[in-house]
């Protein structure tokens, strides 16, 4: 089947009528992303976007013709703007889409002699140390900047006989690579079942299945028995902010907590939160940072 597809952008109190719209007239699916320079926002995590312009795509059968409809938006939503709404149109061709995202994700070197290698890929260097991934429906490959600050920054530690806390572990990527790198155990906590269950099969298809529990956060216990040298928390930052007391009450008294997720000009803000009983050092990549946070002697 061929499809054709629309994108409209509009102000952001024009999103619900104009989705409601485009599904009037048979749209297929209609998904929405930022189309301006405003905050990101990642859907997989609580929160609602502040956009102030709005990309509104719609997906069609090719069939249907897309003139009237370019039409009936332009007549009904371009005077409450008092502008043209620009729109876009593109024939998508059918392809084997999980083909073609397989083909996408190909090994990548993120660290010291550490790489991410898909299942269903051979390793480029045998020897080094490859975390063997099937993303499934979890967040988390290793190609977000976010997630490749914390590996970079993971392989080069040597955490040998440390336990190991990812709060908001996606795939268990993190917690995998924390293993690689010496950690004796990982706790990994998600609030999706779908990456608890992702975080297992990846901790077995990289044979540790014995050193890597996948949890929900009610199954993490609230007061510790004993806390953790290491917490990582690859998550937003408004997140980590509302996790702080959480995060902080696991991490042991000399411990590190790995902070990201967070945009370069979020990192004051997150400081702020946890106070200045803490020491931090910051890396950037692109847009965004992670925050290395040690309790002050």
């Amino acid at each position: 089947m061929r499809w054709t597809q629309a994108r409209f952008v509009v102000d952001a109190n024009q999103v619900d009528r104009l989705s409601a719209t485009l599904e009037a007239f048979l749209a297929q699916a209609v998904t929405t992303e930022n189309a301006g320079a405003d905050e990101y926002y990642e859907v997989a995590f609580p929160g609602q976007p502040t956009w102030q312009k709005v990309r509104v795509t719609a997906l069609f059968d090719a069939q249907i013709a897309l003139e009237p409809i370019i039409d009936f938006v332009q007549q009904h939503f371009s005077a409450q703007s008092n502008t043209e709404i620009p729109v876009q149109v593109e024939t998508l061709v059918d392809q084997d889409w999980e083909r073609v995202w397989l083909d996408s994700f190909t090994p990548i070197e993120v660290g010291d002699r550490l790489w991410i290698c898909p299942s269903w890929c051979d390793p480029v260097d045998p020897e080094a140390r490859n975390i063997i991934l099937d993303p499934g429906l979890a967040f988390g490959t290793g190609t977000h900047p976010t997630t490749h600050l914390c590996l970079q920054w993971l392989s080069r530690q040597d955490l040998s006989g440390q336990a190991v806390l990812d709060y908001g572990s996606g795939t268990g990527i993190l917690a995998i690579a924390a293993l690689l790198s010496g950690a004796e155990s990982a706790e990994a906590v998600d609030i999706d079942p779908l990456a608890v269950t992702a975080c297992d099969e990846n901790a077995a298809r990289n044979e540790l299945g014995h050193n890597l529990h996948a949890c929900l956060p009610n199954q993490l216990a609230d007061e510790p028995r004993h806390r953790y040298p290491l917490v990582i928390a690859n998550i937003l930052a408004d997140v980590i902010i509302q996790l702080k007391d959480t995060l902080l009450a696991h991490l042991h008294a000399e411990g590190t907590l790995l902070l990201t997720g967070i945009l370069t000009t979020q990192v004051d803000r997150v400081t702020a939160a946890f106070g200045d009983k803490m020491a931090y050092h910051v890396e950037h990549q692109e847009q965004w940072a992670l925050i290395i946070a040690t309790p002050k002697a």
